[in-house]
């Protein structure tokens, strides 16, 4: 038989000694499993002449489900409202934001729930660039963290991380795709938030059903979007976060036609904005909308 490459079996011997020390340490586990990943020897390199991450960020790494990686990714660009932002800088300010409410226990996070043994889980690393005095911060209190948020395990940098991401965006943790749904959220205004609850419940209904015949429609060429106003850039105007759950098919193949509404509509189309705007369109809160969002002008 042939002998196994050295790339190989640095990779095996990564592997084992991070099962060995998956229920010990498991931020060293996730550590050991990003290394041994392709291309994961670039943590160990640093770049001395350009820097990967703006000044007094630190970058880190966290393995997650490679459908979370891309929901993570696509949430965060739809969130800024441009596809031009750097995510490793977006999504870094929400766990740099995050971390001193954790820290000074005014903000509750669930644990990460560990895969079940013997899954097979498909996991990529996410780089995060994250304040490095609050993640210091965070490292000096990781010993006693895990015990006084409830955790059963120990807690680590990267599992803090990855809830506080998924918590900003309304996701919930999932090792696989569930049904091939995807996780998607808007930001919209309370009361219309409300107005929208109020709507589905008379019509026995659920945002995924709506939100899905609107998508098809749009695919189909049948339905076409209508502009939902923005606040002001730097404007404290409240948004709540509406989470919903949609075939990720349709997700895709209204992503795919995004950039050429965007183009003929003249403003920013993504997922989200089409939702909220058929449900707008669906359930005739047209008057609604347009006072609540010209309150944040």
């Amino acid at each position: 038989m042939p002998r196994r490459s050295e790339v190989e079996k640095v990779r095996t011997h990564l592997g084992i000694a991070a099962q060995a020390v998956r229920d010990s340490n498991p931020e060293v586990f996730q550590t050991l499993e990003a290394l041994r990943q392709p291309y994961g020897h670039r943590m160990l390199v640093e770049d001395r002449n350009t820097p990967r991450v703006p000044a007094g960020t630190s970058n880190v790494t966290v393995m997650v489900p490679a459908h979370l990686r891309t929901a993570l990714q696509n949430a965060a660009l739809d969130a800024a409202g441009s596809d031009d932002a750097k995510v490793q800088n977006l999504l870094g300010a929400v766990v740099s934001a995050g971390i001193p409410k954790v820290l000074a226990g005014n903000l509750p996070l669930r644990e990460i729930p560990r895969d079940p043994r013997g899954t097979s889980t498909e996991k990529v690393g996410l780089n995060i660039a994250v304040d490095a005095d609050a993640l210091q911060e965070l490292r000096d209190a990781l010993p006693v963290l895990g015990e006084r948020l409830g955790f059963q395990t120990k807690a680590s940098i990267m599992k803090v991380a990855l809830r506080l991401m998924l918590d900003a965006y309304g996701m919930d943790y999932e090792a696989a795709p569930s049904q091939d749904l995807a996780q998607m959220q808007m930001h919209v205004p309370p009361r219309l938030a409300a107005a929208i609850r109020e709507k589905l419940a008379e019509a026995a209904t659920d945002l995924r059903t709506v939100i899905e015949e609107g998508f098809g429609k749009v695919v189909t060429g049948t339905w076409q979007p209508h502009q939902i106003p923005k606040a002001a850039k730097g404007s404290a105007e409240e948004r709540e976060r509406v989470p919903a759950r949609v075939e990720q098919t349709l997700i895709e193949a209204v992503r795919q036609k995004c950039p050429a509404l965007t183009q003929e509509l003249g403003y920013r189309v993504t997922p989200p904005t089409i939702a909220l705007d058929y449900l707008i369109s669906e359930f005739g809160l047209e008057d609604l909308a347009d006072a609540e969002y010209a309150a944040g002008q």
